[in-house]
């Protein structure tokens, strides 16, 4: 606790010496010009917010839990990838593992406590309403989105299947990229501890009042340091990680009445994973085209997307006469390219003042993927090949209705009906399926949300719903194995099916404003895997596990968040959830009942306090506090509580350069980030300073 107040106080003193020193240089221009206006004196308008009701709505005119971060908050946290700054959103569910330290496959996503864990993942990314979980695994790649063409994140908490379907059962992130307004250009480059570095620069082209174009390119990287402490074996070294992004978008607006506009991204990254023939390689080819078109009454929206990717991972062993970590060679390799098209057509309508909104769409979405793996002996020969992947479809359709009975009170109903097939299924690992024949099912998922404006300062909201999550086809078709270990798919999941119930206020007394949510969830046939035992398990393998549907959980939690505006350009905000993730029936894993789900620690908390001045300088600490949490579903991997606190300061010169500094874990706390069971327990961030220039013309 004394260590806690200390940085508490070291970061309160070095944001007050900010102004202080912006205050003198001030008062020391021999110029005498007059200063800028304060900040108090600026209008503060809510954020928009699209994803809640596929429709535009401010964030204070939300019937659900909602949260945005804005570019301003974005440049403030001191994070390397996005992910790092969504770390302290309520009910975000993360590994403790920065992206680039993770195989990227373990880069889950869930919320509040629906559970994560290795290939699976509970909640719904979009990139400008276009879906980014890879396509084949779910998994999100965040670093193939550039801090720096981030205009907000809107973060909707909650079941959204009924809207959105596949994988927004825990929620959706949308993150919304920047539109040109004006032409100009910009560059940044910085870099930091562990080699880390980073170069961007964009170009905003207004070729006519009707054509806006952005291009920009994104280089990062860092050298990474050693998760694993040197005590378990001479074979690690840090984890190194490299991407490059491109990206080109066009702006279309011609008439008041007709908007469009297509962006190209190309990705590509490559990972050294804590050894040297433990290597991942990924490239991401994306194309998406929006366009709406505004008729008299209505608003008709369709969008289309394809996306293809390229994946290569190779995994280490220990070969046969050596302990763990003495020594490795490369015992498989695994390439997945995936194909994923998809889009959809929206009809939005605002007939009065009684039923405000009416909204009707369809969407379809398309999946193909094959996984081949080489398996390897100690000398480096194929000795076996094996093959998984098939083909998904996903077609939906959904409605909305949004009625206000009285002024004061809000109805918003909203249902999806969706049919998804999975076919040309392959699994010829050993113990697979082979040639799978097609399944299908369907899910009709509604939703309601009401909201109950009890006072001009207070409102009341209350909502049920059911979601689903269909299994990938990682989930359904690929196997991967270790030297006598194997880990089966099963080509029978049904899709994990979730009803839940949620109730909260929100108060907004001028600089004060909060948001308490309290929620309880039942999911059914839950995806999760089974030890094998003897009879059950190839030759030649003596242990290993499928995945099953055999689990039901029940998840309950409260989330709480106040943001307090203390002064012109102060501003403090607190968050606190706690949750009860724990699995109610596993036939197959009896000791895994009423245990937390892996992953998801049972009490969070976050604080930041952060300072921005008109004369130029801008500053922010933040506190981070993870309770107790475990690697798998019997706990007995612990991962302990830890606390960590992250700095960033920046000055800007005119407007038009701006030096920053940012620092992750100022007092270098250890702490486990990861124990999993698959590699040693894996150390988190430690102490990183991350310093650079941004210029903008």
């Amino acid at each position: 606790m004394v260590s806690i107040l200390k940085a508490t106080a070291v970061a309160l003193v070095a944001l007050i010496l900010v102004p202080i020193a912006g205050r003198a240089q001030t008062s020391a221009d021999p110029g005498g010009g007059s200063s800028p206006p304060p900040a108090a004196s600026e209008v503060k308008m809510s954020p928009v917010v699209v994803t809640a009701t596929r429709s535009e709505r401010t964030l204070t005119d939300q019937p659900m839990s909602v949260s945005v971060l804005e570019k301003k908050d974005i440049e403030q946290v001191p994070a390397q990838s996005l992910d790092d700054v969504l770390r302290t959103v309520p009910s975000v569910n993360l590994p403790l593992t920065a992206i680039y330290q993770n195989h990227p496959t373990a880069n889950f996503i869930s919320m509040r406590g629906l559970g994560g864990g290795h290939h699976v993942v509970r909640a719904l990314v979009l990139l400008d309403g276009i879906p980014i979980n890879d396509p084949f695994f779910g998994y999100v790649q965040w670093n193939r989105v550039p801090m720096e063409n981030i205009e907000r994140v809107e973060v909707v908490r909650g079941a959204s299947a009924s809207l959105w379907g596949n994988y927004a059962m825990g929620g959706v992130i949308n993150i919304v990229t920047r539109v040109p307004g004006k032409q100009h250009f910009g560059l940044s480059g910085g870099g930091g501890s562990y080699g880390t570095y980073r170069g961007d620069g964009f170009a905003d082209i207004v070729l006519s009042d009707a054509v806006r174009v952005r291009a920009s390119f994104d280089a990062w990287g860092t050298s990474g340091f050693n998760q694993i402490q040197p005590a378990y074996g001479p074979i690690y070294v840090p984890t190194s990680f490299n991407a490059l992004n491109g990206s080109v978008a066009a702006y279309f607006n011609p008439d008041p009445t007709l908007s469009a506009n297509v962006r190209v991204n190309v990705h590509g990254n490559n990972q050294t994973l804590m050894i040297p023939v433990q290597t991942n390689a990924q490239q991401i080819y994306d194309l998406a085209a929006t366009l709406t078109k505004k008729f008299a009454g209505f608003d008709l929206t369709a969008t289309a997307f394809h996306e293809q990717s390229s994946f290569v991972t190779n995994n280490a062993a220990t070969p046969a006469g050596f302990s763990t970590g003495q020594a490795a060679y490369r015992q498989n390799e695994h390439s997945t390219p995936v194909y994923s098209t998809g889009g959809s057509l929206q009809l939005t309508a605002r007939p009065n003042d009684f039923l405000r909104l009416v909204t009707v769409g369809v969407d379809y979405h398309q999946i193909s993927g094959m996984d081949t793996a080489l398996i390897y002996n100690q000398l480096g020969a194929v000795t076996q090949t094996y093959l998984g992947g098939g083909k998904q479809q996903f077609i939906g359709g959904f409605a909305q209705v949004d009625l206000y009975p009285v002024s004061t009170l809000e109805v918003l109903l909203s249902g999806r009906f969706q049919s998804f097939l999975n076919y040309d299924g392959l699994d010829t690992a050993p113990g697979g399926a082979g040639s799978v024949a097609s399944t299908s099912a369907t899910s009709f998922d509604p939703r309601l949300s009401i909201r109950w404006s009890a006072t001009p300062n207070i409102d009341l909201r209350t909502a049920g719903y059911t979601a689903f999550r269909a299994p990938t086809l990682d989930n359904l078709y690929r196997s991967f194995s270790v030297p006598f270990g194997i880990f089966l798919p099963n080509a029978q999941l049904s899709p994990e099916r979730l009803w839940g119930i949620e109730g909260g206020f929100d108060v907004n007394f001028g600089p004060l404003s909060g948001q308490f949510t309290a929620y309880y969830q039942e999911v059914r046939d839950l995806i999760t895997a089974r030890n094998l035992g003897p009879g059950q398990l190839p030759p030649g393998f003596f242990f290993g596990t499928q995945n099953i549907n055999a689990a039901k959980a029940i998840v309950q939690g409260l989330e709480a968040q106040l943001g307090w505006q203390i002064a012109p350009g102060w501003k403090a905000d607190v968050n606190y959830t706690t949750v009860s993730s724990k699995i109610a029936e596993n036939q197959y894993d009896p000791r895994s009942i009423g245990r937390q789900q892996a992953g998801i620690p049972t009490q969070q908390a976050a604080a930041s306090l952060s300072y921005s001045d008109p004369r130029g300088w801008r500053a922010m600490a933040r506190f981070r506090w993870i309770g107790q949490s475990w690697g798998d579903n019997d706990n007995t991997l612990p991962l302990d509580s830890f606390t960590v606190f992250d700095v960033s300061a920046a000055y800007s010169f005119g407007g038009r350069a701006e030096a920053f500094v940012n620092v992750q874990n100022l007092f270098n706390q250890y702490y486990i980030a990861d124990n999993s069971g698959l590699n040693p327990p894996l150390q988190g961030t430690p102490f990183t300073i991350f310093a650079g220039l941004k210029a903008r013309f």
